[in-house]
């Protein structure tokens, strides 16, 4: 190797190609004793974990946040019976990827992916915390991770893609580079353990359809070209993962570029749809399409305006079921409660794989709690519903196991990550008498009056205290069960009466006339 160096670099002295090669020799033996080191204390209390675990906790070691297998196994959301769940997963994935009838699974067309009912990406929203206390509501839904891109994940610096919430959980993917998201694909199924894997070609942001090299753009700019980009992404994509793992396409209806919605656009009709989802499928082997019912505006609209000015059409996406019946088609947009999602699932004869949802639940995270007995017609066999107390215990715990799997850090660091923990349960309080507004004021006064460098409490303690202090009795034992998606006790905003707590809007969930003085006091005199 020194002579080869030599003959390729003539200015190189031998001297400096020895101590090169002499560097290398020693990084990669202490990469080698870091990981057999590393692999002897996933041993935990005597108990040999599963090899997902184990190749779990080498990755979180790579970022340096060590002690991942603590955070798994502390959390009492990742149940008992996940494991068993994602095994027998496995087991049939072989069989009954992408094919209608038999399987027995949850959904009533044979596929048994939880992808009857999809949780939607959300940026910011959907984060190992959201998926935790998610998945301690609902134990058959596929629940999806932020898109993060292909460089992010294959340098082991996406922090979403940390796993604690069992089985049915898909990785999004972003970027356009083909050899790169092979590589991130790779990392997400051998080393995280995910049994699916989404491209990404549906978002409109100008932060990833609008950079100035044409070849960086990802989103839904890999329509631009009828599908040819994204068929080759997803091909070496496909071919890294292992079998009885698939890769999945989310896209729009199309692209256009006029955004008053009144010219007509080649690039914005059914027939490039078709020509889009064949040339994936035929180049890919790809047999899940996960479809945004609306076009996507490049230029001129935002994400959000994308959301409401392109007209839904979902007959569009029901004629591509009947297009390629050996594919499988999840309808999104526009879906905002659980008995309209039921319903676009068994219109023509269940010809839809699934249905995503995700500002619904982002908002009323209690809706979650419906989703089997609704959607997968699972009453958990008589067993009593989760309570809002339930669901902080047991989210509290994951907390406590989270932050001390992390590394050493000061205490504002402790609260930075606290204060992205207490977001998660934001959602608990939508449409109750307390509300979002007056339950994130009450956690503003937590974190100002506690966390301080002397402050030992858990996370989990304060955060109970916080909401046993400020949800009233009722509300707070609850049964979780025929939830209402507008909220019990959501009413319109009224001018005459603006200074009363039931003036509350359903869209802003402002509720300015509630005093909240005296809330730190409540939270000392209550206890876990």
């Amino acid at each position: 190797m020194r002579q080869a160096r030599l003959a390729r670099e003539p200015n190189a002295s031998a001297a400096t190609v020895g101590r090169s090669a002499r560097a290398r020799t020693a990084h990669h033996r202490r990469r080698r004793r870091h990981r057999r080191r590393h692999a002897q204390r996933c041993d935990v209390d005597g108990e040999k974990v599963s090899r997902r675990v184990r190749v779990h906790a080498q990755c979180a070691t790579r970022r340096g946040a060590r002690g991942a297998t603590a955070m798994i196994r502390a959390s009492s959301l990742a149940s008992s019976d996940a494991a068993a769940d994602a095994a027998s997963m496995a087991s049939g994935a072989r069989g009954a990827r992408g094919a209608r009838g038999g399987g027995g699974g949850d959904a009533t067309n044979g596929w048994d992916d939880g992808s009857r009912l999809a949780v939607a990406p959300g940026l910011d929203v959907t984060t190992v915390g959201f998926r935790a206390m998610a998945r301690s509501l609902t134990s058959h839904a596929r629940l999806w991770t932020e898109m993060a891109h292909h460089d992010a994940v294959e340098r082991y610096k996406s922090n979403t893609m940390m796993r604690c919430e069992g089985a049915r959980v898909t990785a999004q993917l972003g970027g356009s580079d083909p050899s790169g998201l092979a590589r991130a694909t790779a990392v997400l199924v051998d080393d995280y353990g995910y049994d699916e894997v989404n491209l990404n070609c549906g978002c409109p942001s100008d932060r990833v359809c609008g950079k100035a090299d044409d070849a960086k753009t990802f989103g839904a700019a890999l329509m631009l070209d009828g599908g040819a980009r994204a068929a080759e992404c997803a091909r070496r994509m496909a071919e890294a993962c292992d079998v009885g793992k698939q890769v999945t396409v989310k896209h729009r209806l199309g692209v256009r570029f006029d955004k008053t919605m009144t010219k007509s656009e080649d690039t914005d009709s059914y027939d490039y749809v078709v020509d889009f989802v064949e040339n994936v499928r035929e180049a890919a082997g790809v047999e899940h399409f996960i479809v945004h019912a609306r076009s996507a505006v490049l230029g001129g609209l935002n994400p959000c305006a994308n959301r409401r000015v392109p007209p839904l059409r979902y007959d569009e996406v029901y004629a591509l079921c009947d297009e390629f019946p050996k594919c499988g088609f999840t309808l999104n947009g526009g879906v905002t409660s659980l008995e309209q999602a039921r319903e676009l699932l068994d219109r023509n004869d269940g010809a839809l794989r699934g249905v995503m949802m995700g500002r619904a639940f982002y908002k009323h995270s209690c809706l979650l709690a419906d989703i089997d007995r609704i959607i997968f017609d699972d009453d958990g066999g008589g067993a009593p519903r989760p309570t809002r107390a339930d669901v902080v215990k047991k989210f509290g715990e994951f907390c406590d196991g989270a932050l001390a799997a992390m590394p050493p850090m000061d205490h504002k660091e402790r609260k930075k990550h606290c204060r992205r923990y207490f977001k998660v349960v934001d959602g608990l309080t939508f449409g109750t008498r307390t509300g979002g507004k007056i339950f994130r004021r009450a956690g503003d006064e937590m974190f100002d009056t506690y966390f301080g460098p002397d402050d030992n409490e858990p996370f989990s303690k304060r955060l109970w205290d916080c909401t046993q202090a400020v949800v009233d009795a009722e509300t707070w034992n609850e049964e979780l069960k025929n939830i209402n998606p507008d909220g019990e006790n959501t009413y319109k905003t009224s001018t005459k009466r603006r200074g009363s707590h039931r003036d509350r809007d359903s869209d802003s969930d402002s509720d300015d006339g509630d005093d909240v003085d005296g809330i730190t006091d409540a939270m000392r005199n209550t206890t876990l």
